[in-house]
């Protein structure tokens, strides 16, 4: 069995109290428009404050409640309740619930709970990922032997220019005839590529509470992260291109570029 920091153990803990109230889906029906397509529910906000509530005693930078990182490189938390709220308004079963632990600026722990599977993905910079279920550890590997990727715009949020590019990029995939193309609206295909469910992600426009944890996740489990101008992918990154491997990262990155 794998000993985990006492953050990771934490930060499973209360990823653990968020999915009974993600799964008990109460205040699912309320919900409120941000700005155009992006919702938020009665149950984002009462899982944020749920997981604030278990993480005291470093600062915490939310989707819905906000934050500031504090300088000079202090620790602190990434909390996104939901990611994937149309879905989970929409009583469809593709979200998840992310936290990321955030030292010297860079992701050191992550929590990505999957209501659906009933399971928690935990990463530990530079020990690996692992799934957790039923009381039993799996260590996760990405791999290429799915013909799956995933081509995102910040979950169909984005408008203007960074749509455009969404709706280019995933016509050239799907007109190449190499992959089975799929847009999830949410980052829970970041754990999905971890585990080696899909071969790639590719978000076009995308912002770090929702893929930081994720990208630690792939990280750890052997994939290749950069952001589309091919760049090491980092907390200040406005875009993510993950792939099982070297050859389908540069492939997609490639993709990315020619239809920007």
């Amino acid at each position: 069995m794998q000993e985990f920091r006492p953050e990771t153990r934490l930060a499973c803990e209360a990823m653990g109290h968020a999915l009974e109230l993600a799964e008990r889906n109460l205040g699912a029906s309320e919900i409120l428009s941000k700005d155009g397509r992006d919702l938020v529910t009665a149950t984002d906000i009462a899982i944020e404050d749920a997981v604030r509530e278990r993480l005291q005693g470093l600062p915490i930078v939310g989707e819905e409640r906000g934050g500031d990182a504090p300088p000079g490189g202090s620790p602190y938390w990434l909390v996104d309740p939901i990611c994937g709220t149309g879905n989970f308004a929409a009583g469809i079963p593709l979200y998840c619930v992310n936290l990321a632990l955030v030292e010297n600026d860079e992701v050191t722990v992550a929590a990505v709970g999957d209501a659906s599977r009933h399971e928690i993905a935990l990463a530990e910079r530079g020990r690996g990922s692992w799934t957790m279920r039923d009381g039993s550890q799996h260590r996760l590997a990405a791999s290429d032997a799915s013909s799956m990727i995933v081509i995102e715009d910040d979950g169909g949020k984005s408008q203007g220019p960074p749509r455009g590019h969404a709706s280019r990029c995933i016509a050239e995939a799907i007109r190449l005839d190499r992959w089975e193309v799929r847009s999830l609206g949410t980052s829970l295909a970041m754990p999905y590529l971890a585990a080696g469910r899909i071969a790639a992600n590719v978000y076009l426009f995308v912002t770090a509470v929702h893929v930081a944890a994720g990208s630690l996740l792939a990280f750890e489990a052997g994939a290749t992260l950069s952001d589309i101008d091919g760049r090491p992918w980092s907390l200040h990154s406005d875009s993510l291109v993950a792939a099982a491997t070297p050859d389908l990262h540069r492939e997609l990155l490639e993709l990315a570029r020619a239809t920007a």
